[in-house]
């Protein structure tokens, strides 16, 4: 057979394939009713999660599906599943997820945003997904290589995640006027939801713009309020949720899953100055990752800027760690800066709080003292989120 022959045959039999697979999306994706999106850079997952309980206890059958720390199927009936990965997350993940509601025979989709890249967006968005509902919680600075450095450049990379028909929902706070003219520019819509939409007993352990784009969303699909107050009671948050702990007369809070300073910095205001706890008072743990070098330069940026004033003593962990430190050498408050040693949590608690320890027993509430947790929860920040969750008592926020 000649060398032509057999390039025409597999070509063939690709051409087969993708009309197979075509076919087998279209289907998928027409077994389901309502498809909703979530994207933004930051609080996609417990936007995602409070919408499905939501939605869940309004009768629906609803399939669900989160990429953060703990990246998780919610099954109907509210069973969380493990997403396996063999390799790297990937937006054909996006594709099963749409089988597995066909063959659950679900009501609603509910999917966050994988997508990085704008030519990622417009597949992930426009070709598999295609939502008529789109939450948009934030356009934050995080991830500059694929997004930008500017409000307005991650802006306009979110509103491609509005195809042409659909509804997106900005949270007042969050509303760019670049955005809206975007989205509205290729046939979408754009509603801003007003603060404080939703109600106070929903917004526990939340910032209250994602639970205001919640009560928004749920009450745009015709959920009536007592059964979104309901469903937003039920809500089990994950690893990387917003959470304080009392401990041996300090205050634990993980904020590791901020990622970027604006995020991680309105948490500070919130949780330490909000408590009115004196930047001496806070020690501060930065945990860095490997692969994101962009963002320890973020983290470089705003500790010069003035966040470095914010803490009393500030470790920092990770591959970037004495790269940071020595980038800061110059800053009047360097001193404050110290590598974190390796150890077991018990040992890294010590370190924290003082060399001399700390009982591991919890009290019945803290003293003034506060260690804030940022950076990245991956590596590190889990193995401190667990310990924490294991040895204090938790916290109001």
């Amino acid at each position: 057979m000649s060398p032509l022959i057999v390039v025409l045959v597999l070509t063939a039999f690709w051409l087969a394939y993708l009309v197979v697979e075509r076919v087998r999306l279209d289907r998928d994706r027409k077994a389901v009713p309502l498809h909703i999106a979530v994207t933004g850079t930051r609080g996609k997952t417990s936007v995602t999660r409070r919408l499905a309980a939501v939605l869940e206890e309004d009768g629906r059958r609803v399939l669900a599906k989160t990429t953060g720390s703990e990246a998780a199927y919610i099954l109907p009936g509210g069973t969380v599943q493990e997403v396996r990965r063999l390799g790297l997350p990937s937006i054909i993940e996006q594709k099963r997820l749409l089988r597995k509601a066909a063959w659950a025979g679900a009501d609603v989709v509910l999917a966050e945003v994988m997508s990085l890249h704008r030519e990622n967006h417009r597949v992930e968005v426009h070709e598999i997904l295609q939502p008529s509902l789109v939450l948009v919680t934030n356009f934050r600075v995080d991830h500059v290589e694929a997004h930008g450095n500017t409000r307005e450049e991650v802006a306009s990379i979110l509103a491609l995640d509005v195809p042409p028909g659909a509804t997106g929902l900005v949270p007042e706070s969050e509303w760019e006027d670049g955005f809206a003219h975007l989205v509205s520019g290729t046939g979408g819509t754009v509603l801003k939801v007003p603060t404080g939409e939703g109600t106070p007993s929903g917004r526990s352990g939340e910032f209250g713009a994602n639970v205001d784009l919640v009560w928004a969303a749920s009450r745009h699909l015709g959920v009536a309020d007592p059964v979104i107050d309901a469903g937003l009671r039920k809500v089990r948050d994950d690893l990387g949720a917003l959470a304080c702990w009392a401990f041996s007369a300090s205050v634990l809070v993980n904020a590791f899953a901020a990622n970027d300073p604006e995020s991680t910095l309105r948490i500070y205001e919130r949780t330490v100055t909000g408590r009115g706890v004196s930047p001496e008072d806070c020690t501060g743990l930065l945990s860095l990752r490997s692969d994101r070098g962009d963002r320890s330069l973020q983290w470089v940026e705003a500790l010069e800027r003035g966040a470095l004033s914010r803490f009393g003593r500030l470790f920092v962990s990770g591959f970037h760690a004495r790269a940071v430190r020595f980038a800061l050498r110059r800053h009047p408050e360097a001193w404050k800066v110290e590598i974190l040693r390796p150890g077991p949590p018990e040992g890294i608690m010590a370190q924290l709080l003082g060399e001399g320890g700390a009982s591991d027993q919890p009290t019945d509430g803290p003293a003034g003292r506060v260690v804030f947790g940022f950076g990245n929860i991956e590596g590190l920040g889990r193995t401190m989120v667990e310990h924490w969750r294991k040895v204090g008592e938790p916290y109001g926020i």
